[in-house]
């Protein structure tokens, strides 16, 4: 606080005063006992004594009329043989706070009498010069601390419709926006005055105060509540006019990337293909389809029946693409009205109907410029759009509802539907010449009855997502109850069954999914198909198990005493089963 140049000055000019009036020699440190100014020099011998370390300890003044022979002085190599002959020691406080020390020595006789003559009036002079230099340094600070808010009130308003966080030059939070606290769900008095590292962990400033320098980069953040988000940050070093650093701004989002922070950080709908569970010949099949496709910039069709999972492969192709760093908009068509379709999609101009929101609104093609628009049931699209639709696809631009100027986007349209589009396309209900441009590349979702391998592997994931929702500890599937899942036809695909396993986590009390808790609708049509019994479904699922168990051991003696205990039989009943069922 001391080491300021302007603080400096002062500590210069209080030095040659207190040495012309009291002719003594004098010294004045900063709080970490260096030298900042004064008349003492090096032939004095300028040492930091134990005299000034315990004032810095305790913050009380010490007289010492006997130099050598005070008992502060014993540890010190002039102890005995002192050439000063009196020494008065002052510390300079701003509050409780010591911020340095104040000292006068004489090295005659002549000064140690004339000091301890006078010591009570040098005493309150000395007093007074220290307080003149706290007084200073007080001032600096403040005078400095509205300068670093000046400047950083001056980037929050200018970015007012952005989450801003502002830094002092040791990387303390000295702002938090209203932005910032919704962002991060903490409230501005629980965050000033921490350090940046308790929202970024792994932003690090460097000891010149330096942050790293950000454009729109994502990091992980800690919120309010302990959670962990992905955010779009920019940073900025801010400097006063000398180039000293004084603090930092950190900006979260700006207006383009507020549709990304809602998709994938607030709905936490941020998706890759190591996401999309399944294992099975036909769903990697997709994958890898996908995959390759998602590297380039044509439009996509994905098909499949309702609940296979089709915006779960349009996010992950949005992740993998080069629009990745924009945002993902997915809208359903068949859920909004038609007369408001055309709004939502393309955006209205301010009054261009009655109760149209004033200065107008950006449709879903404006919001998803730079990233993936999603139309899920293309299939439901009206008539009348579909060519809308095809305009902007061929000329990259959009008109609002309303408007008479036209905005470029560039957007990567995914479609999807589970409508057979090849027979709406026959019976003119669905524009050919649409349908050619949506389906450049089209992508088949298989249904759960064509990857019933994949059902071990799903009501897994589904345990374990719903155990922590409930907060309850079901450990496992009883093997009859997977049984019935293999027989079942699965209309409704993953989202019916992730239905049954959220109703048997209601119902089931103890740690095992078992019959009596999942809808009797799942069981009645596995009784029936092919005229099967429970106790034959059950034998076909022991076959398949020990029959993929023993493809992953050996067939040697020890290779089926492995299999017998992790199947936990016995070794006996192991090879009277794989006679049995000729394995």
């Amino acid at each position: 606080m001391l080491n300021d140049p302007a603080v400096i000055n002062t500590i210069q000019h209080v030095a040659k005063s207190i040495a012309a009036i009291l002719n003594v020699e004098i010294m004045i440190m900063d709080n970490k006992l260096n030298k900042l100014g004064g008349t003492v020099n090096n032939e004095k011998n300028y040492y930091i004594s134990n005299i000034y370390k315990y004032i810095m300890k305790t913050g009380d003044e010490v007289i010492v009329d006997n130099p050598g022979f005070h008992y502060l002085c014993e540890n010190c190599k002039n102890y005995k043989h002192c050439p000063q002959k009196a020494e008065f020691d002052f510390p300079i406080k701003i509050g409780n706070e010591i911020i340095g020390i104040l000292s006068i020595v004489g090295y005659t006789e002549e000064h140690k009498r004339i000091m301890l003559s006078r010591k009570n009036d040098y005493i309150k002079f000395l007093e007074v010069m220290c307080q003149m230099i706290s007084t200073k340094a007080m001032e600096v600070s403040i005078s400095k601390k509205l300068k670093i808010s000046a400047i950083q009130m001056t980037h929050i308003f200018n970015s007012i419709n952005e989450g801003i966080i502002g830094t002092d030059e040791n990387g303390n939070i000295t702002h938090f926006s209203k932005t910032a606290e919704k962002i991060f769900k903490a409230n501005k008095d629980s965050i000033i005055g921490k350090k940046i590292n308790c929202i970024f962990p792994n932003i690090e400033i460097n000891d010149k105060g330096h942050f790293p320098k950000y454009d729109k980069r994502e990091v992980k953040a800690l919120l309010g509540n302990g959670n962990e988000l992905i955010c779009y940050i920019s940073t900025n070093t801010l400097e006063d006019k000398d180039g000293r650093i004084i603090g930092g701004i950190i900006t979260i989002s700006n207006s383009k990337d507020i549709q990304k922070i809602v998709s994938n950080i607030i709905d936490n709908k941020s998706v890759h293909f190591c996401d999309i569970i399944g294992e099975s010949g036909t769903i990697c099949n997709a994958k890898q389809k996908a995959e390759i496709s998602a590297k380039g910039y044509s439009t996509i069709m994905i098909r499949g029946e309702s609940g296979t999972g089709k915006e779960l492969f349009a996010r992950a192709i949005h992740s993998l693409s080069p629009m990745a760093d924009g945002p993902f908009i997915a809208i359903n068509c068949a859920a909004i009205p038609e007369t408001l379709l055309e709004s939502e999609l393309f955006g209205y101009d301010n009054g261009a109907f009655t109760g149209a929101k004033k200065g107008g609104k950006p449709g879903k093609f404006e919001l998803a410029d730079g990233g993936t628009l999603f139309l899920d049931e293309i299939g439901d699209m009206p008539i009348y759009l579909q060519s809308k639709i095809l305009r902007v696809l061929q000329d990259k631009k959009v008109q609002r509802v309303g408007g008479v100027s036209e905005v470029p986007v560039n957007v990567r349209i995914i479609s999807a539907t589970n409508r057979n589009l090849e027979e709406l396309v026959s019976e003119k209900r669905f524009r050919d010449d649409l349908y050619y441009r949506l389906n450049v590349i089209p992508i088949m979702i298989p249904s759960i009855r064509d990857r019933k391998d994949d059902i071990p592997l799903l009501t897994d994931y589904l345990l374990n997502k719903y155990n922590g929702i409930f907060n309850k500890d079901i450990k496992e599937i009883d093997y009859k109850v997977q049984c019935i899942f293999e027989a079942y036809d699965w209309p409704g695909n993953v989202r019916e069954l992730e239905n049954v396993i959220e109703y048997a986590m209601n119902m089931e009390k103890s740690n095992i999914i078992t019959e009596a808790s999942i809808p009797k609708n799942i069981i009645t049509p596995c009784n029936k198909k092919e005229d099967k019994s429970l106790d034959n479904i059950v034998k076909e699922f022991e076959k398949k198990v020990i029959s993929e168990r023993a493809r992953e051991y050996g067939t040697s003696k020890e290779d089926r005493k492995k299999l017998a205990e992790d199947l936990n039989i016995g070794i006996a009943t192991l090879y009277r089963k794989l006679k049995q069922y000729d394995i």
